[in-house]
């Protein structure tokens, strides 16, 4: 019995050390299993942060892509007539609102698909969701300190009233080099996207620090209107990525605060970033340029072009390019569509006609040591957006824009957008001799006075305006004749022009009054509007005494409704290039010249027998889908292409604001980058 009882008792001991190894072993499990359930909960709640991070990153790219689409729109209509009686649909909070619309920027889903699902009191995932009760809520200027101490504003405009921007050290490394304009527009720049001619690059003076010229390559008092930039580090190759280009670059500031008003749900610490958004006015400055679908490297019969040199890029909303072509430098861009034949090069480097094919384009992206590629097509390349502003005919008709207080901007569209508003000189015909026989004989001409006003004097034959033959009429810019083919035409005797502005005696000269808009004005009872293409009995134009434009200081431009004849040669002086111009030293300069025109005709009559040389760029007022723009097909007064053996074409992009003629056609770069 006492063995038993001892027996007994050691099992009894045994029993004590079981139970206390077991839960030892239930305590150590426990513990295992609540550290991995934290451990998953730690886990799940950075999922959660990451995915919601993730959330505002999509958020941000769809908001700011939508950005650059609604921007642009919102500037044009601030130029135009009837915006200032409803301003608020043009404001920078009208901007952001409609931009978070387009962009589902607030919600993840949209509530009425989440209705129709009928999930009834499920707990939504969407923790990143947001309901902005104002703009001021999300979106606020990059710089909250003004030196006006205004309070509310959205965004800061890049002009040097927001000098406070310069000094910022968040700020001042990410930002350009500031406009100048006055008070009024200062104002305006922080309440609308605001284009204007009247923002201008900063004075070159001494007094300014050099971040008023940070990134300006020429000289400020010299090009105050355009300048030479270094195009942006984009994909879209207008240019290449640090090439100089000429450009006016607006900007505005601004930061965007995610997750500041659902911190509490989500768990995620709001993120704040700075922006800078750009509207670079670019004028047009490529060898060859179209708003519409451009046929390069091959007439329209599929003869090849001879003796033909691209030095620089081409451009088009739509490009195909046909047999051999070859780009000395530049880049091909289009902002639809590039179709490349199996011979394409740039720089040497011949391109693959799949470029842009999804899957290639992927490819390269990830192969490539660089972000810019010899071709690129605008549509698949981010935070970029390229705007043609090309109004095709209206171009060359005259449209005003109102009155100065029914718009936001003090810039008119129209003048913005029209040569034919541009032209410093008009010729406004009056009067015809007979609605069966259209000879002028009576015209209006407008001219710019000392005083920066528009003034006009009428001539009319058997007063004072002299024919040919009659005294004085030798040395009458405007005469009448009629060419070999039968078509009448107001002859603009170039050479005569910069003296005949001498004689008017509050008229400015030829630096001032450098460019001449044609035009039948045919609200007059004699005057039969032009057609387009033009007929027999419509009047045209010639221009003849052109070789030497050296007069015309600034260079000289013509706008005309009408047919146009190039009698002769046209711009062959060379002068000295204008100081500060940054062309190398010992250039030939040839004084910037434009001509516009429904149709051009090289020569006065039948066949052009004698080479044509052609150097400078080529663009097409063509905006239409439907048009291909073949830009060698020159016509000659026959209606006959001039043969390609006859043609010698050197086509060069500009190197310098300098050569940048006074009418020219503009696009608009809207780029925004994030400040570092």
């Amino acid at each position: 019995m006492k063995t038993q009882t001892r027996l007994f008792g050691r099992r009894r001991n045994q029993g004590y050390a079981t139970v206390a190894i077991v839960a030892a072993v239930a305590m150590i499990l426990i513990s295992m299993m609540t550290y991995s359930l934290v451990g998953n909960l730690t886990s799940l709640e950075s999922q959660v942060g990451a995915q919601i991070k993730q959330d505002y990153s999509q958020k941000e790219d769809a908001l700011l892509s939508a950005l650059l689409h609604v921007v642009p729109n919102k500037a044009i209509g601030a130029m135009q007539q009837g915006s200032a009686a409803n301003p608020g649909n043009y404001t920078w909070e009208k901007i952001f609102e409609e931009a978070i619309n387009l962009a589902n920027a607030e919600q993840a889903a949209d509530a009425i698909v989440i209705s129709s699902l009928s999930l009834g009191d499920a707990i939504t995932a969407n923790t990143g969701d947001t309901s902005f009760e104002s703009m001021n809520d999300f979106v606020g200027a990059a710089e909250s300190l003004t030196w006006d101490n205004s309070t509310g504003n959205l965004v800061n405009g890049g002009n040097w009233y927001e000098y406070r921007m310069l000094i910022n050290d968040d700020l001042k490394d990410g930002i350009p080099a500031p406009l100048r304009c006055d008070y009024d527009n200062y104002l305006l720049d922080k309440e609308y996207p605001l284009i204007t001619f009247e923002k201008l690059h900063v004075y070159n003076y001494n007094s300014f620090h050099s971040r008023y010229y940070k990134g300006l390559n020429a000289n400020t008092d010299s090009f105050p209107l355009y300048n030479l930039y270094e195009y942006p580090d984009v994909k879209f190759g207008y240019k290449r990525p640090g090439d100089n280009f000429v450009a006016k670059r607006n900007w505005w500031t601004f930061a965007l605060t995610f997750g500041d008003h659902n911190s509490d749900a989500t768990g995620v610490p709001p993120t704040t970033k700075n922006y800078v958004l750009s509207i670079y006015e670019v004028p047009s400055q490529l060898p060859l340029s179209a708003s519409t679908t451009m046929a390069v490297g091959q007439f329209s019969d599929g003869s090849s072009w001879e003796n033909v040199t691209l030095n620089g890029g081409i451009y088009a909303d739509s490009l195909q390019t046909q047999g051999a072509v070859s780009l000395v430098d530049g880049s091909i861009s289009a902002r639809k569509l590039v179709s490349l034949s199996d011979s394409t090069s740039v720089s040497g480097n011949t391109l693959n006609a799949s470029f842009d094919a999804l899957g290639d384009r992927e490819a390269r992206a990830l192969l490539s040591e660089s972000d810019f590629y010899d071709a690129s097509v605008a549509g698949n390349v981010g935070r970029v957006a390229f705007i043609p502003i090309n109004p095709g005919a209206d171009f060359l008709k005259l449209a005003g824009d109102g009155l100065d207080n029914e718009r936001i901007s003090p810039t008119g569209w129209n003048a913005y957008s029209r040569g034919a508003e541009q032209a410093r000189m008009r010729v406004e015909i009056r009067e015809m001799f007979d609605v069966d026989d259209q000879i002028p004989v009576s015209f209006r001409f407008h001219y710019f006075t000392n005083n920066n006003s528009r003034e006009y004097i009428d001539y009319t034959r058997g007063v004072n305006w002299p024919s040919e033959i009659e005294a004085g009429g030798n040395f009458f810019p405007f005469q009448t004749d009629t060419l070999e083919n039968g078509r009448n035409v107001l002859v603009v005797n170039l050479d005569r022009l910069a003296d005949f502005l001498d004689t008017i005696p509050d008229a400015a000269g030829s630096s001032v009054n450098n460019s001449l808009y044609l035009y039948p004005n045919s609200d007059e009872a004699t005057i039969i509007e032009p057609s387009v293409p033009s007929v027999e009995t419509d009047l045209a134009v010639t221009l003849r005494g052109g070789k030497d434009l050296t007069a015309f200081t600034t260079g000289f431009s013509v706008v005309t409704d009408m047919r146009l004849y190039i009698a002769e040669s046209l711009n062959d002086v060379a002068t000295t290039p204008p100081l500060n111009s940054n062309l190398p030293a010992g250039s030939e300069f040839f004084p910037p010249l434009s001509i516009f025109a429904p149709e051009k005709r090289f020569g006065e009559t039948g066949a052009i027998s004698t080479p044509v040389n052609l150097r400078g760029q080529i663009s097409s007022l063509k905006n239409s889908a439907s048009d291909t723009f073949n830009p060698l097909e020159l016509i000659g007064a026959d209606d006959n292409r001039v043969e390609s053996d006859l043609m010698e074409a050197e086509l060069v992009d500009l190197h310098s604001p300098a050569e940048l003629p006074p009418i020219h056609l503009m696009n608009w770069l809207i780029t925004i980058e994030e400040i570092h």
